[in-house]
């Protein structure tokens, strides 16, 4: 098969053909794919995020319940300077000036973190109807997501996320015996039985909810992957996120993270074709760019259509930025004069991927994955790098693969 990085098109090659490639004195063929790679396909787009802010991430509490192994918020969900909630008199003015300068369409979306977010119902019931009575009559739709850690699914917490038709994430690594070693409660005792209690209550429910995503971060000392998958598969999700550590820099750890992932792929697409694969967020989010021709230039909108607001109402362009006060673009009403200015460039620009095939399936990578590694956001992370293409290619494979009987034969050296 082929894959042209650009227009994000699939192309099936014919066995004649591959042998045909392997010629390297082949001028025919030569001429035949340069006039391919050539070519502009009017039909793909490129996913550019608009010059207003359209989504803020909002710490509503710098304290948890629970002591991950592998926390990247200072080790305990404070970032470093803990605050037990963040203050709604001054969020809501906040929330204000941002609201006030979104156009009159679209999506406006506010997501929950911590520490732990339901730590603080209170303040996300004020966040939130606040957001709704902002965007009412607007053209506006406000959508609410929310990262939990899955101990406080109390019947009260989740009647407040039907409430708000909240898109739910929860944290879970797989079952008792790997997830409780690496986000045990602060006592020292395991979190996996109370998550599990609060899933089946919250599935109970789940048609009065956005979506419900299952959400598990992998580490040098946990690699069970595909076990993790299996055991994520009791319960009905939307969908499974699989998340590499962002400050794990271990190269075998990497390396078996690739391969659990390709395995997990393996299983889900024997099971249950494209739809079971879908489920998995990484392959759904390939898929839906090549089935959109659709170009991605940033792995996220961070500067750009996004903004984080911490418990003290600083602004960042990241979550894992939080704590680091180098990094604050803001406060309160307040963004810095020509503190976001750095991030107006295109990320695959700016981080030098113009000559990785993967780069508009990828978006340049995560800054906060890059800086952890090479002290610098726009100076890529290698391992991060290799990880993407061999996901990404295994994502193409599939893709084919399920295509394949949607696809008319071309003519010209078996190319479809």
């Amino acid at each position: 098969m082929a894959f042209h990085a650009r227009n994000l098109e699939v192309a099936d090659i014919s066995e004649e053909l591959w042998g045909e490639m392997t010629q390297a004195s082949n001028d025919s063929l030569r001429s035949v794919l340069t006039d391919w790679n050539n070519e502009i396909n009017p039909q793909t787009t490129t996913t550019v995020p608009g010059k207003e802010i359209r989504a803020l991430t909002i710490n509503v509490t710098q304290i948890c319940n629970l002591k991950c192994t592998y926390c990247a918020a200072g080790g305990d969900g404070t970032y470093g300077a803990a605050q037990t909630k963040i203050s709604v008199e001054k969020t809501l003015p906040q929330l204000k000036y941002f609201l006030e300068k979104v156009a009159d369409s679209g999506t406006f979306r506010i997501g929950f973190i911590g520490g732990e977010p339901l730590l603080y119902p209170d303040g996300i019931r004020a966040i939130a109807n606040y957001v709704k009575l902002m965007t009412a009559g607007r053209n506006i739709r406000a959508q609410f997501s929310i990262v939990t850690n899955g101990t406080l699914l109390t019947d009260e917490n989740i009647a407040l996320l039907e409430e708000i038709k909240c898109n739910i994430s929860v944290s879970i690594d797989g079952e008792a015996k790997y997830n409780d070693a690496a986000r045990p409660m602060k006592n020292g005792q395991g979190s996996t039985a109370v998550v599990v209690e609060g899933l089946k209550k919250l599935f109970a429910r789940k048609e009065n909810f956005g979506s419900i995503t299952l959400h598990g971060v992998f580490t040098a000392e946990n690699m069970h992957v595909a076990e993790a998958y299996e055991f994520y598969r009791q319960f009905p999700a939307d969908a499974y996120e699989f998340t590499y550590s962002v400050s794990d820099l271990n190269q075998e750890a990497s390396d078996t993270f690739t391969r659990e992932m390709r395995l997990i792929a393996a299983m889900a697409y024997a099971e249950g074709g494209e739809t079971a694969l879908r489920k998995i967020s990484f392959f759904n989010r390939i898929f839906s760019a090549l089935d959109e021709q659709r170009r991605t230039e940033n792995f996220c909108g961070a500067g750009k259509s996004f903004l984080v607001v911490d418990a003290r109402n600083n602004l960042f362009t990241c979550p894992w930025d939080v704590g680091n006060d180098a990094m604050k673009v803001g406060q309160g009403t307040e963004v810095f004069e020509g503190a976001l200015e750095e991030y107006s460039s295109p990320l695959i620009e700016q981080n030098n991927c113009q000559s990785c095939w993967a780069r508009f399936l990828c978006g340049g990578g995560c800054m906060y994955v890059h800086k952890e590694a090479t002290g610098s956001k726009h100076q890529k992370n290698g391992q991060f790098c290799e990880r993407t293409r061999s996901l990404v290619g295994t994502a193409i494979l599939y893709f084919k693969k399920s295509r394949q009987t949607d696809i008319q034969e071309d003519s010209d050296y078996g190319k479809h």
